[in-house]
């Protein structure tokens, strides 16, 4: 028995990290046991996304005015947590467009009628100028090192030469693997880049109302979302959509709703305390009714503690009204990423 004290000096290490202050993830269980091995995998899971953090780098293309949870301290944010964001002018992103070739745009399209059943009723050239943005985006971060973007509906009316706003290119870059939110907000890009490391396929969306009778809130946005968590039973459908806000052209837009089961919805909030808070509302994803008069992905989120709690909680907390989403049950994946960023977490 005396040859075989192995806890004594995991005690002893986790003592010595703990007075020179540094964290660090503790399991106690058999090494050799599923659960150990489902543990290591979540807490590698979150260290990966704590360095890809360090690394992101958002572009930003203004900011939703009068909307006051969306803006932070990007020093704040760099500090504390990792991602760069960085305010770029989106005429250097019109002239990629103008650079992008025909044949790279009938690859795109190529692309996207394997995807989506495309509506009879889309124009063409709607649909081509809507890839020639996504190319043009892409482009741009490729260019310059960026891993997301974030860019408010007004920039594109203002800047005076766009035909429309990019929900099929924020769909599709999404669907690749980059960070994404609207309106300027970077936190909500930010949560989206850590999903796609942290779990897979993360999902840019909001609270668009709440169904008390199903116990749920409707999520939505303007029409952007990751197409690689929609229901695999259903066609993903590309629509000619019509659009008020923006004051620009129908934005071809892919329309869906999320596969049924568990998922985590996540919000950074910003403290006034110069910290940030992460806000998760683990629960089920509904098996959601088809909406025909809904232009845009959507679908039914019941937390788990019910909507009348948690929204009740979510508000006291202060969490925000843009949202990402990633399925499956891997909200301790988040608190392991709090853990190492050294964060709070706050489930409701």
């Amino acid at each position: 028995m005396t040859t075989n004290q192995g806890i004594h000096g995991a005690q002893d290490t986790a003592n010595m990290l703990y007075q020179a202050g540094s964290s660090a993830a503790v399991a106690t269980e058999d090494w050799k046991s599923p659960a150990f091995k489902e543990y290591f995998l979540d807490w590698a899971k979150a260290a990966q996304t704590a360095r890809a953090l360090a690394q992101m780098r958002i572009a930003v293309f203004g900011r939703m005015k009068g909307m006051g949870d969306i803006v932070g301290n990007d020093e704040m944010l760099l500090r504390l947590i990792g991602p760069e964001a960085t305010y770029e002018g989106i005429g250097d992103v019109y002239k990629l467009m103008e650079k992008v070739s025909d044949s790279d745009i009938d690859a795109g399209i190529a692309e996207d009628r394997k995807n989506f059943e495309i509506a009879s009723d889309l124009p063409a050239a709607s649909h081509r100028y809507a890839m020639r943005m996504q190319l043009g985006f892409e482009r741009f971060m490729s260019e310059r090192g960026f891993h997301g973007f974030s860019s408010n509906f007004d920039v594109f009316q203002e800047d005076g030469r766009f035909e429309q706003i990019p929900m099929l290119a924020a769909s599709n870059l999404m669907a690749k693997g980059y960070a994404y939110s609207n309106e300027g907000d970077v936190h909500a890009a930010v949560l989206v880049g850590a999903g796609h490391v942290l779990v897979g396929d993360a999902h840019f969306t909001e609270m668009y109302s709440l169904d008390f009778e199903k116990d749920s809130a409707l999520m939505s946005h303007m029409g952007e979302g990751n197409w690689k968590i929609a229901r695999k039973d259903r066609p993903l459908k590309l629509i000619d959509r019509e659009l008020e806000i923006g004051g620009l052209g129908n934005p071809p837009t892919v329309v869906f709703s999320a596969q049924p089961g568990p998922g985590t919805l996540v919000s950074l909030a910003t403290l006034p305390d110069t910290d940030y808070r992460l806000v998760t509302a683990h629960g089920e994803v509904l098996d959601t009714e088809e909406y025909p008069d809904v232009p845009m992905p959507y679908f039914h989120f019941r937390p788990q503690s019910g909507i009348r709690q948690s929204m009740d909680r979510w508000m006291l907390v202060g969490g925000t009204h843009h949202q990402v989403l990633t399925l499956g049950g891997y909200a301790r994946r988040w608190e392991l990423l709090c853990d190492i960023l050294q964060i709070e977490h706050v489930a409701v």
